[in-house]
């Protein structure tokens, strides 16, 4: 179907998205679908819970005190007290992307889970849903971000500024929240209209290490939640939000790309292109990282030997964890060192592995900031013919004495090619969640998670992540 919004005859890209987000149904996903919702599902949760006693997490849960928004029946994982609904989702997807430890899609260049997830959830537990029609739409919310983020051009989008996991992120909450909520196909059409209105978000927090990172996904799922909340009351959006003249497109890209967005809607899952992070960082620094935990395990590497190491990425890579090279090699906070290359590597040669807990003692760690001025970051021609479908990293390595190491990686570590094993998934959960809530009840977290296809009541779900203390649920 297509509609004339110009000159030209363009794709039908918001009624088509809109039917398909308020017409699936848990009847409809293919069982490998259903599987990598749950994986998705369990991987985020892990992630709240374990963000909820963040600096940023505690400041942002004191602030929607102030503001009243603790009075309500929508409980956030790992927290322990319930809120709002739209405070539920705002504060579930801000923890949800705090570690950079979020899922990714990357030929959409973005983390769907922590805009999608949060709102689905807290629209479920307003009108009561089960696990089966959370998981309906989950895959409806991930389907039309990562769609709709396709159809926007995600390279030309981001060259402009904009962070796509927020800007596409309001609208895949929309379809999320819109299909558990029960709208139709033209109350969600209209909840897009309203979306457009919300969609914000630059990457102008890379200056300073910003907390606003966090905030733009957690703005995003609250922004849909309440658009689909405010369609279901019958109020209406701009039409054609996405296609229009001055729709999500056109307004936000200069090559957008709308066929894009509904190329094997229904058929081809998109879902099932989502990686599962191994490294709470930027996804360009992954390969170079597996590359780096290669070497360091084949050559046992005192980092005193090294003379110098260089890592080559794709430009976009380059731009985004590499560049400007003096401020990467100089973090001053922890978001400045999820986008430092330099900090990462120099991590990861010296202890063999890179997790959330290396990044506060890196910075006052002497040897790691000696190190990183010996990390040098290019474009790499291999690495930037494969992007966006890959993103490939290359690290080689010469020391004092004339050795010279060299790993190219072509995917990292937790795409759908080269996912994580059962046990390193299972892993990376209770590395997340045993101290926030205690190794019992995460045991019992995973295995209910793992039911949700069965129906589990949310409730049920919710009550395995009350923290060990109230670290959670007070600042």
């Amino acid at each position: 179907m297509t509609t004339s919004t110009t000159d030209k005859t363009v794709p039908d890209v918001t009624g088509e998205l809109a039917r398909f987000a308020a017409g699936l149904r848990f009847t409809d996903l293919p069982q490998e679908v259903v599987q990598r919702a749950k994986l998705l599902f369990m991987d985020l949760t892990g992630i709240i819970v374990r963000a909820q006693t963040l600096d940023s997490t505690l400041v942002l849960k004191q602030t929607l005190r102030d503001l009243d928004q603790q009075h309500g029946a929508v409980g956030v994982p790992g927290c322990g007290q319930a809120w709002t609904p739209q405070a539920a989702a705002l504060l579930a997807g801000a923890a949800g992307h705090s570690l950079d430890f979020d899922d990714t899609h990357a030929p959409a260049q973005l983390h769907p889970g922590a805009a999608v997830i949060p709102a689905a959830l807290a629209a479920a537990q307003m009108v009561g849903a089960g696990s089966r029609e959370l998981l309906a739409a989950i895959v409806a919310g991930y389907e039309v971000m990562i769609r709709v983020a396709l159809g926007v051009n995600p390279l030309k989008h981001s060259e402009r500024g904009y962070h796509l996991s927020a800007t596409t992120g309001v609208f895949g909450a929309t379809a999320a929240a819109g299909n558990v909520l029960g709208l139709d196909a033209a109350q969600m059409a209209h909840a897009f209209g309203t979306a457009l209105s919300e969609s914000a978000g630059t990457g102008q927090f890379a200056v300073n290490g910003a907390w606003t990172k966090r905030f733009h996904v957690g703005n995003a799922a609250a922004g849909g939640l309440l658009a689909a909340c405010l369609a279901r009351r019958g109020y209406t959006g701009a039409a054609e939000a996405f296609e229009g003249r001055e729709g999500f497109f056109n307004a936000y890209s200069p090559a957008p790309q709308p066929e894009q967005a509904l190329q094997g809607l229904g058929t081809v899952w998109e879902i099932l292109q989502s990686g599962i992070k191994p490294y709470p960082c930027c996804r360009g620094i992954h390969a170079p990282l597996d590359a780096v935990m290669t070497l360091h395990a084949r050559h046992q590497i005192d980092i005193d030997r090294i003379e110098s190491v260089r890592v080559g990425m794709a430009r976009r890579s380059l731009f985004v964890v590499g560049e400007p090279q003096e401020r990467r090699r100089h973090p001053k906070n922890v978001v400045d060192c999820q986008f430092s290359t330099h900090l990462c590597v120099a991590v990861a040669l010296k202890h063999g592995r890179m997790g959330w807990d290396h990044y506060e003692p890196a910075l006052e760690d002497p040897e790691i900031r000696a190190l990183m001025q010996r990390i040098d970051v290019y474009e790499d021609a291999r690495c930037e013919a494969n992007f966006p479908q890959a993103f490939s990293g290359v690290v080689d390595i010469r020391t004092r004495y004339g050795e010279h190491w060299h790993a190219f990686v072509e995917t990292p570590r937790g795409e759908p090619d080269t996912m994580l094993a059962e046990h390193e998934l299972r892993q990376k959960f209770s590395l997340l969640v045993d101290a926030a809530i205690g190794k019992d009840k995460a045991a019992a977290l995973y295995e209910v998670i793992g039911q949700m296809d069965r129906g589990v009541p949310l409730g049920d779900l919710l009550v395995c992540t009350q923290p060990l203390d109230d670290r959670g649920g007070r600042a």
